[in-house]
């Protein structure tokens, strides 16, 4: 009796001591007194605290429990949400000097452009959907080693293509073999591969058997008519990219794009606004053709029975339209803060409207049926155009507790990682927003201040100095540019510096620019890579078409003077001066020009042209 009686006596202790323990944990953060919206369950609890340990919740309690941690922040009622998940970004877009001109390595100073992209703006979680491969090894490190210093990165390595595609983009990349393709990525410690449009369906198939074998998530780009959404399901696709892409699922875009555009009287498109103008137009059109119409609705009948996701990418169609506060597209070159189609008349900008806004109801009815949207921006102001994208949808009638699950929730679940992000539940990553006003209360909120934390930590914003440089020169002159990165040289990174340069030629301030990008090695003496000869000559070639000529040959000269090697550079260079009819300076640099390279074809020809025009 007497020992059972130690024993009980035992046990009570334990549990004394034990709750006493339990009192006496120290949290390494409390964010207290907040609403927390739980978007798995799209649930709202109200007088909560989030205790945080290390990177994770640990604990949600009431606000009125008693608690120890090192940081408190004290939320006074405020809504809590999981940070926003963007599951198609472009890193690349985002280091483009000239259209299809990022660099080909990455050092960690480019890390932190991702964090003054996306952080900000409390997007938290992105999928790179499509990279040069030569950045697969330094990506995938920081994908396997999250800090909170930047945001969760996670990527696809390159776009695969099949190999009949001609003069494919860098950051796409041909697939011979699908099983060593499937392979390679797999010893690389790749989780995500995209299966771009240019894939034939036997190559589709044979990526998506090997990719489940090796438990590889798969996610699809299908919108030229080789592949439908329907077929690439046949073969166990479930997540696709861009709601637009829906399009040629059930139509032909060659044939019947002849009929949108006699329809709506358009010109072919030759320009990337021109494209986001015209999928929209598709919209109006399915409208228009009851046929067509239920071919699309009975897609997303098939979509919803196969438990399939989209992304959205709908900022940039809207922007083209003129509906945003913003505009950014796919293509941030040539530089413009409004979409270009000098042929549209006031009528068609009407239309287009109306076609977005027609687009966005394919969109809602999508979702009522049952298909899992999630946010894919796709553009250089990716962290931006979240918000834009969240208002866009509440504007098409989506409810507030959908729109804030489709930002969280649901591309945590596509990419498989809804066990650790996408929603603020115990043992979830402390990635958190918090509203200074509730967009529950009032959608418009969503754009109020916020406090971030990520990986439990609270983030602290830094000045965003190409932002705050760019907004000098929008605001004074170039002078006064270099005056402030003088002053603040040492916060600037070397990329930093490098995209000012660049933004600089676009524009045509040609001497400001150069000496912008004598700073960069200043700044870091191992950034070797300076001057992109490819980039310099499109920022030329696209000077000379905005009838710029005086500062298109300034860029021309520079890229002759930056390669003195380069055959194409003085032939580049001949080429606008017999523009300009200065036949001797064209012939002379025509001459240098085969002088490196005997057996550059082109500028053989154009010798023997101008030589001829010359005697004549």
């Amino acid at each position: 009796m007497k020992n059972r009686f130690l024993y009980i006596t035992s046990i009570m202790l334990s549990i004394i001591g034990f709750t006493s323990c339990a009192q006496k944990t120290i949290y390494d953060l409390a964010v207290q007194d907040v609403i927390v919206f739980e978007s798995q369950n799209k649930t709202v609890l109200k007088n909560k605290t989030i205790l945080i340990k290390s990177d994770s919740i640990v604990a949600i309690v009431s606000a009125d429990e008693k608690i120890s941690a090192k940081k408190i922040i004290n939320g006074k009622g405020r809504l809590v949400t999981s940070g926003f998940v963007d599951t198609h970004i472009h890193f690349r877009q985002m280091l483009d000097l000239a259209n299809r001109n990022a660099p080909k390595k990455l050092d960690q100073t480019y890390r932190k452009k991702l964090t003054k992209k996306f952080l900000e703006f409390g997007t938290t979680t992105v999928l790179d959907m499509g990279q040069y491969e030569s950045w697969m090894p330094t990506t995938l490190n920081w994908q396997k080693n999250p800090t909170p210093d930047y945001p969760n990165y996670y990527i696809t390595g390159g776009a695969m293509i099949s190999k009949e595609k001609k003069n494919p983009a860098p950051h796409h990349t041909i697939v011979n073999n699908p099983k060593k393709k499937i392979q390679k990525y797999d010893s690389l410690g790749a989780e995500y591969i995209k299966l771009y449009s240019h894939l034939n369906m036997k190559d589709m198939k044979a990526l998506v058997a090997e990719a489940s074998k090796k438990d590889i998530k798969v996610f699809a780009h299908t919108d030229r008519n080789k592949v439908t959404i329907q077929e690439a399901m046949q073969v166990g696709v479930r997540n696709f990219e861009h709601f637009f892409t829906v399009i040629p699922s059930v139509l032909n875009l060659k044939t019947q794009g002849k009929f949108i555009e006699k329809r709506f009287k358009l010109k072919k498109y030759d320009h990337i606004d021109d494209f986001a103008a015209s999928m929209t137009f598709f919209f109006a059109y399915i409208k228009e053709n009851p046929k067509l119409e239920k071919k699309l609705l009975l897609l997303f009948d098939e979509m919803a029975k196969n438990k399939a996701t989209i992304s959205t990418t709908i900022h940039v169609l809207a922007a083209a339209a003129e509906k945003t506060s913003f505009f950014s597209s796919f293509n941030h070159f040539p530089i413009r803060n409004k979409p270009y189609y000098p042929d549209y008349t006031e009528m068609h900008k009407e239309e287009l409207k109306n076609a977005f806004d027609i687009m966005m109801q394919y969109l809602k009815i999508a979702h009522d049926k049952g298909v899992s949207i999630r946010i894919g921006t796709d553009n250089r102001e990716a962290g931006k155009s979240m918000a834009s994208e969240l208002i866009l949808l509440k504007e098409a009638g989506f409810l507030t507790k959908d729109i804030l699950q489709i930002a969280t929730w649901n591309g945590a679940r596509a990419m498989g990682i809804e066990h650790k992000i996408g929603s603020v539940k115990i043992g979830m990553k402390a990635d958190l927003i918090i509203f200074d006003k509730s967009p529950l209360d009032d959608f418009e909120n969503l754009l109020s201040k916020k406090t971030i934390i990520k990986g439990g930590e609270k983030y602290i914003p830094e000045t965003n100095q190409v932002i705050a440089t760019l907004e000098i020169l929008n605001n004074k002159d170039s002078n006064s540019v270099l005056e402030y990165i003088d002053e603040n040289v040492k916060k600037f990174e070397a990329y930093e510096l490098l995209e000012i340069g660049y933004h600089l030629f676009h524009i045509g301030e040609i001497e400001t620019g150069k000496t912008v990008l004598k700073q960069v090695q200043i700044v870091n003496s191992n950034f070797k890579k300076i001057y992109y000869e490819d980039a310099i000559k499109r920022i030329a070639y696209e000077l000379a078409r905005k009838g710029m000529i005086e500062k298109s040959i300034k860029v021309f000269e520079l890229n002759t003077e930056k390669f003195p090697n380069s055959s194409e550079a003085f032939e580049n260079l001949a080429r606008i001066y017999e523009l300009t009819k200065e036949k001797e300076l064209a012939i002379k640099n025509c001459k240098k020009s085969l002088e490196l390279n005997p057996k550059n074809n082109s500028a053989q020809e154009m010798l023997l042209r101008l030589e001829l025009n010359n005697n004549n």
